[in-house]
């Protein structure tokens, strides 16, 4: 580390990691900071893409900004790891041994110091202690959960077209990303049929299961029973108002005793912070071991600390736990963060612009609804509009990672593979 300056780590590199750590070094204009990156993964993935990573209509190699080259191009450093403990009373982080697809040690358990700590690692499915969920089933929390999902599915429904057997996945909760991953799924599925002499629709059985009684419930009731219509048009059958009480092997286990035949399970149903943060015992942590911070982001019990994205809980005024939300709390802690440093006291306080929400089902359906900061609050759109809408969330976060010439060109490289496919 360079002398005299303080090192400000910042642990994700996801959407609120990412994003944060783009706009601060650009702003570090006198570099009074060594800004550090740590994410075990390479590559930062937009994690609402992470669902088409999963059924394979997008490939991560395409898709993705490599994490060293974005540290190079905007004066940061990565390193590659996986942080297991935090210190708040030392400063201190440990990074867990780094290991390659082999399992081969790489880089030894590390500890590293810092003057200010930027959380932003996200969050996971939430399996809310159910029996078998760890050991049977699957998640697309991050990259190679998805990749692993995807491999595998492949391999199944391969084997299921040769051995003429029919493959039976259940996806236990339809929010957003169960939703969108069912939908995908289907799509994948009808387009591999059309370059071969098999229909794979005859060896697959989709089946999503939710606890609430309609599905995506943050929406409004006419768009939840449009993309419920819309889903079961596809195929994709729905159980509502329905829990699971067990994970097996083969199958999942109603709490009303009914057992479902299950070749593989995904859980996307709930949201908790990844599990580092509940074994910190001096910062204050939410029911779902979120971070408990102020109204900038800085941990309630240690101003040293901040926390962005899906792994910090605003006192008093909980958020989404979406990308959007993320964004927008990465785009103010980077505006914001250099005033804190020296103790400014007219700050502005975070406030959230909810400028809406989108869900598509494969390229089969798309919907969307105005956020109550719009003038059209409460207001439904579907169809096209709602399919540009959803596209351009993508392509806002490219430009403002790479600049709007690069996304731009991003965008149109984008275009061109799709149709030399």
């Amino acid at each position: 580390m360079t002398l005299n300056k303080q090192d400000v780590i910042v642990l994700g590199g996801g959407v609120a990691g990412i994003e944060f750590i783009t706009r601060a070094a650009r702003k570090d204009k006198n570099k009074q900071f060594n800004f550090i990156l740590i994410d075990k993964n390479p590559l930062h993935i937009w994690k609402p893409m992470l669902h088409t990573f999963a059924a394979g209509s997008q490939f991560p190699s395409e898709q993705s900004i490599p994490l060293l080259t974005q540290a190079k191009r905007y004066g940061y450093l990565y390193q590659p790891g996986e942080v297991n403990d935090i210190n708040p009373l030392e400063k201190k982080i440990t990074l867990a041994p780094y290991r390659d697809a082999q399992n081969t040690e790489i880089l030894p358990e590390r500890t590293l110091h810092y003057d200010y700590l930027v959380v932003a690692i996200g969050s996971k499915s939430n399996d809310f202690n159910t029996k078998g969920v760890k050991e049977f089933s699957y998640t697309i929390d991050d990259l190679p959960a998805a990749m692993r999902f995807n491999r595998e599915f492949t391999d199944s429904i391969i084997q299921s077209a040769i051995l003429q057997k029919k493959h039976h996945l259940v996806i236990v909760g339809a929010g957003a990303a169960g939703v969108e991953l069912s939908g995908e799924i289907i799509n994948q599925i009808l387009t591999a049929s059309n370059y071969s002499n098999d229909n794979f629709m005859d060896y697959i059985d989709v089946t999503i299961i939710q606890a609430d009684d309609r599905v995506v419930p943050t929406f409004k009731d006419s768009i939840s029973e449009a993309v419920k219509h819309a889903m079961e048009k596809i195929g994709i059958r729905i159980r509502l108002s329905t829990r699971v009480s067990e994970v097996t092997k083969d199958s999942v286990i109603l709490e009303n005793g009914e057992t479902l035949k299950a070749d593989q399970v995904v859980w996307t149903a709930g949201v908790k912070a990844p599990e580092v943060l509940s074994k910190i015992k001096d910062l204050a942590l939410s029911p779902t071991s979120q971070l408990i911070v102020n109204e900038h982001f800085q941990a309630i019990d240690d101003p040293s600390i901040f926390a962005i994205g899906d792994c910090a809980y605003v006192q008093d005024s909980p958020l989404s736990t979406t990308a959007q939300a993320a964004s927008q709390q990465a785009i103010y802690l980077g505006n914001h963060f250099f005033k804190m440093m020296i103790q400014q006291t007219n700050i502005p306080s975070f406030k959230y612009v909810d400028k809406g929400s989108l869900v598509s089902i494969g390229t089969y359906a798309s919907f969307g609804m105005f956020g109550r900061n719009t003038i059209f609050r409460g207001l439904e759109f579907r169809g096209l509009s709602a399919k540009i809408a959803h596209i351009s969330l993508y392509r806002q976060h490219q430009m403002r990672l790479l600049g709007f010439f690069k996304g731009l060109s991003a965008w149109i490289s984008d275009r061109f593979r799709k149709w030399s496919r």
